[in-house]
């Protein structure tokens, strides 16, 4: 029982709810002060703890959770791709309908200006082909048209950027990346992985300058009407982290951010890091992509991908060595790599360089992996072994889990991307994450997509890699904070915590499994400070 005579009054009391603590407690309220949780219990328990100047909040019956983690997404392409034309296959079904879409939009911009489309996926749209340098010529000839593919790893490009960029048959394939040319050699207009994507400008098409600020706050604003309170961004240049300095200083910055830095940004960073103001916004370490996407067939893989006649294996974005060097001057300046990691051998390196920095330095940091879409047992319980961390980007099971069973990676392979179940069995700290804009940022809906791993089609993918509700929700609370250290600040509601929470208008550890995702989010809280109301 809580003696109201050693606590000093809470500036906020909250009572009448569901609050899951994820401690394994349910309670009906909880009281804040100075931005922390400060007790969790009974109604009656907790109301004895205001004062005159508290203030009372009815929860109405809602569900409380702990505020959720998104361990990987990129907010300023989700505030970006606002601007631009959607090339997805539902606004877009067809390449006749994104050309057209892509010249109205020529029609109404300025001479020379980008005409950039995003979200374009080969593999859902009606004629079941890429673009080419041709296709886009049909938009405009006299300017630069760029469609970026779904994943992030790809871009097309017409006529003109090639012309621009002096690309050629001659041009060679940078390291890492891939030109996709004709049977004469000549660049078709189709970029894969970023080194390629930065001859002819895909990677920062549609960043404009004074931009990025914009592009934030309206990330920062979705992410909180889905219940985030704090996130990891994955892949910030110094232009971005500039950003996050302005917004934070303006008082903008309403949600936690965990920024991981591009190795050259990292090199160059000042010992103080990015600001003084640590809950707000910190350096969380480096992202390195080492291998790229399934769906483009460059995600490295040990087998060959089925659909392409046992030929490829896709390739690797760093090369071994070079990975290698990259993880051992991070790990001996102390900082944790997230490690983009689509296939198996991908993995395999990966976790290699990760035992060679450290048995070399004889020290273990909780470095992680990204994706583990292609994951092997064996694989779980070297990460195990190594203290390495999962994130893992379950939502390929819904947007692409039949065409990987089917297409991509084959029935036995397919059906067991992103194996939780697995990895909760082994123990192995795991988060999840929708890699917005790749899927859309929602908390609950990769939750239920955890729990009931049905694809697009209605399939159910795997059944025995469905994990429980409880450990669905904790990818993206408790063991969300623990794959970085924070499980001190937040993932739970306990006191000494931050306060920060969401409010529900159903339980999703009562609810029926398949109802987990039309779940609505009532408000989101951080720091005892509500940040969105429905």
């Amino acid at each position: 029982m809580i003696d109201p005579s050693q606590v000093s009054h809470p500036d906020s009391v909250y009572l009448g709810g569901t609050v899951r603590t994820m401690t394994g407690a349910v309670a009906t309220a909880f009281a804040c002060r100075d931005g922390l949780f400060t007790a969790v219990g009974g109604d009656q328990e907790i109301r004895a703890l205001a004062g005159p100047d508290t203030r009372i909040a009815d929860l109405a019956g809602a569900t409380v959770l702990p505020g959720f983690i998104e361990t990987h997404l990129h907010p300023f392409l989700l505030g970006m791709d606002s601007a631009h034309v959607d090339a997805g296959s539902d606004a877009c079904p067809t390449i006749a309908a994104l050309l057209e879409a892509l010249g109205a939009r020529a029609a109404l911009s300025e001479p020379g200006a980008v005409v950039l489309g995003t979200g374009f996926d080969d593999s859902l749209v009606a004629d079941d082909r890429g673009l080419t340098a041709a296709d886009l010529d049909q938009v405009s000839t006299t300017q630069p048209v760029i469609v970026r593919h779904l994943s992030a790893h790809g871009v097309y490009v017409n006529s003109f950027v090639l012309r621009t960029a002096g690309v050629d048959a001659q041009t060679p394939d940078p390291v890492g990346g891939v030109i996709v040319r004709g049977p004469d050699g000549a660049p078709t207009g189709e970029f894969r992985e970023i080194p390629a994507m930065r001859l002819v400008g895909g990677v920062s098409a549609g960043f404009p300058p004074g931009g990025l600020d914009d592009a934030l706050r309206i990330a920062l604003e979705r992410m909180a009407s889905v219940g985030v309170t704090s996130f990891h961004d994955m892949f910030v240049s110094a232009d971005m982290l500039a950003s996050y300095q302005r917004v934070l200083a303006t008082g903008e910055l309403t949600l936690r951010a965990r920024t991981y830095l591009g190795l050259a940004v990292a090199e160059g960073l000042a010992e103080e890091g990015p600001a003084a103001d640590t809950t707000k916004l910190a350096i969380g370490g480096v992202k390195l992509i080492s291998d790229g996407s399934l769906q483009l067939h460059t995600g490295a893989l040990t087998e060959p991908y089925h659909d392409l006649g046992g030929c490829h294996c896709g390739e690797m974005a760093i090369p071994a060595g070079d990975l290698a060097t990259m993880v051992a001057a991070c790990h001996d300046a102390g900082r944790q790599v997230a490690i983009h990691t689509n296939g198996d051998r991908a993995i395999d390196l990966a976790l290699d360089a990760i035992e060679a920095a450290a048995t070399a330095a004889g020290t273990v940091i909780p470095h992680r992996l990204e994706h583990v879409q292609t994951l092997r047992e064996d694989q779980i319980h070297r990460m195990l072994e190594l203290g390495v961390a999962a994130s893992v980007f379950v939502n390929h099971v819904y947007y692409w889990g039949d065409r990987h069973r089917d297409r991509f990676l084959g029935p036995e392979r397919g059906s067991r991307i992103s194996p939780l179940a697995s990895i909760a069995a082994a123990g192995l700290p795991f988060a999840l994450h929708c890699d917005c804009p790749v899927t859309p940022v929602n908390p609950l809906f990769t939750i239920d997509t955890a729990v009931n791993r049905v694809t697009r089609d209605g399939h159910v993918l795997g059944p025995e890699q469905r994990i429980s509700p409880e450990l669905a929700v904790a990818g993206y609370t408790s063991s969300a904070a623990t794959i970085t250290g924070e499980q001190a600040l937040k993932g739970s509601i306990e006191a000494g915590k931050l306060a920060d929470f969401v409010l529900l208008d159903a339980d999703p550890l009562a609810c029926e499994p398949a109802a987990i995702k039309d779940i609505t989010v009532l408000s989101t809280v951080v720091g005892d400070v509500e940040v969105y109301s429905a």
